[in-house]
C-alpha cells in the first residue's frame, strides 16, 4: 500500500471520499515519486527491467549502498487489488478504471502474466522463466464485473478473485465496510466507543471519519473474533447503516459465472472475513472449509487458492496454514510485500498491494523495485505469525490489506 500520511492512515485512506489523489505527504514520498517519474520518462526504467530478471540489489555487510548481484532463480510477483471504481463502497479504495486500463496495458507490454495456478506450479517446479506476474483481487466487489473484467478481456490477462462466502449469500458488504459507511453517514460530530479503553473521536471531516473507521477496524482485528462480532452487533444497534450503501455492492453468482466463462479464476476468502488468527478451532474450520465447499458447489469446480483476510503476519496463524494444507488448498496469499522465489512455502505467498495512485510511473517503479530488491527479509521466515489464538497485538495498523 502507499506510504502512511499520519498514524493509522494511509495515502489511499486519506482521500477515500474522492477519486482525486492527495499530494505526497512526506519528503521521502516526494523523493520516491520524483525518482519514479525521472526513471520512467527518461527511459532508465527499461534498464531496471532488463536487470531485474537476472540480478538483484542487496546490502552487503554494514554498507548502506546496495550492490548488484546475480539472483538465485526466477522471480514471481503477485499483484493485489481490491476494487476498480470510484463510487460507493469500499470507501477506502478508489481506483479509476482508466488508470487500471493503463496499468494492465503496461503489464501486458513488459511482463509475462500467467494464471495464479500456473505461477504456483512454476514456483514448485523451479524452471527457468523470465519475471512472471499474477493478478489478484480480494473481496469480490461488484465493480470488478463492470470495470475490471472488460479490461482483463481486452488485454487477455488472467486474474484470480477471492470471494467472501457470506457476501455471495447476501449480496451485502463485509463487516468492516459497514463501519466505514456508518461513520461516513453519522450525523454527530463526535463518536464515543469502547475499544481497548473508552475512546472519544472527532468526526469533523470525511478524512477524519475514514481514519476513525480504520482505527476501529484495526482494533477489531486484534481481539478474539467472538468479541469482534459482539462489538459490531452493538455498534449497529446505535449507528445507522444505510441499506442502499451496503446492499448490491458485491458480485453475484450470475456475474461470477460469466467471469469464469471469460477466463477469470476464483479463490476463497473465508465466509465472513475474520482475522483467522483470532478464531477458535471450530470457527477456523468453518471459515476455511465452508467457504471452499460453498464456492465449489456454486461454480462446479475445485477451489485450491486462498487469501488470508487482512493478510499481515498477526492476522494469520500456523493453525490456519496447517488446515489449509490438509484441506486441499494449494496456495494462500498474504498482504506481506515482496516477490516470491522457487522453494517458498505456498501458504505464505507475498503480494504487492496496488492502491489508487494515478501515476503510472510510480506503479511501474514500485513493480520493478519489488522484483529487483534482493533483501526480502529471509522469505522463509514466519516472523510474528501466532501459532494459535493467543497472538500479539496487531503490528500493521498503517496498511489496508483487507
Amino acid at each position: 500500500m502507499p506510504p502512511e500520511t499520519k498514524p493509522g492512515l494511509t495515502t489511499a485512506e486519506s482521500h477515500a471520499a474522492s477519486p482525486a489523489p492527495s499530494p505526497p505527504s512526506s519528503l521521502k514520498e516526494k523523493l520516491r515519486r520524483a525518482v519514479a517519474s525521472g526513471l520512467y520518462y527518461t527511459g532508465l526504467l527499461s534498464v531496471m527491467r532488463r536487470f531485474h530478471g537476472d540480478y538483484e540489489l542487496s546490502n552487503v555487510g554494514s554498507s548502506r549502498i546496495p550492490r548488484l548481484r546475480r539472483s538465485a532463480g526466477p522471480k514471481f510477483g503477485i499483484l493485489c487489488y481490491h476494487r476498480v471504481g470510484t463510487e460507493g463502497v469500499p470507501v477506502f479504495s478508489r481506483l479509476e478504471p482508466g488508470v487500471f486500463d493503463k496499468q494492465m496495458r503496461y503489464l501486458k507490454k513488459h511482463y509475462r502474466i500467467v494464471p495464479l495456478g500456473q505461477l504456483c506450479r512454476e514456483l514448485e517446479d523451479g524452471g527457468t522463466v523470465r519475471p512472471t506476474l499474477a493478478i489478484t483481487f480480494d473481496d469480490g466487489y461488484r465493480d470488478l464485473y463492470t470495470h475490471a473484467f472488460p479490461v482483463l478481456q481486452k488485454y487477455e490477462i488472467p486474474a484470480t478473485i477471492y470471494l467472501i462466502g457470506k457476501c455471495m449469500e447476501t449480496g451485502e458488504v463485509p463487516w468492516y465496510d459497514r463501519i466505514f459507511v456508518a461513520l461516513e453517514s453519522a450525523p454527530d460530530s463526535v463518536l464515543e466507543v469502547e475499544l481497548s479503553e473508552p475512546r472519544k473521536f472527532s468526526l469533523s471531516g470525511t478524512g477524519a471519519r475514514a481514519a476513525v473507521a480504520w482505527e476501529i477496524v484495526c482494533y477489531l482485528r486484534s481481539v478474539p473474533d467472538s468479541q469482534r462480532r459482539q462489538w459490531c452487533a452493538a455498534f449497529e444497534q446505535r449507528m445507522h447503516v444505510p441499506s442502499e450503501e451496503v446492499q448490491g455492492r458485491m458480485l453475484d453468482w450470475h456475474q461470477v459465472r460469466a467471469m469464469q466463462r471469460g477466463g477469470v479464476f476464483f479463490g476463497a476468502h473465508t465466509m465472513t472475513h475474520p482475522a483467522v488468527s483470532r478464531l477458535e478451532s471450530d470457527a477456523l474450520q468453518n471459515e476455511l472449509l465452508q467457504s471452499k465447499e460453498q464456492l465449489e458447489e456454486g461454480l462446479q469446480t475445485s477451489f485450491e487458492d486462498f487469501a488470508y483476510p487482512f493478510g499481515k503476519p498477526s492476522d494469520r496463524s500456523m493453525a490456519a496454514e496447517d488446515l489449509l494444507s490438509r484441506s486441499g488448498y494449494r496456495s494462500a496469499v498474504t498482504t506481506t510485500a515482496g516477490r516470491n522465489m522457487v522453494g517458498m512455502n505456498p501458504y505464505r505467498l507475498r503480494r504487492m498491494q496496488v492502491g489508487d495512485d494515478r501515476s503510472i510511473s510510480s506503479f511501474s517503479f514500485d513493480l520493478a523495485r519489488m522484483l529487483l530488491d534482493g533483501d526480502v527479509d529471509s522469505q522463509e521466515k514466519f516472523e510474528g505469525i501466532p501459532s494459535g489464538n493467543n497472538s500479539p497485538a496487531l503490528q500493521h495498523k498503517n496498511t489496508i490489506g483487507l
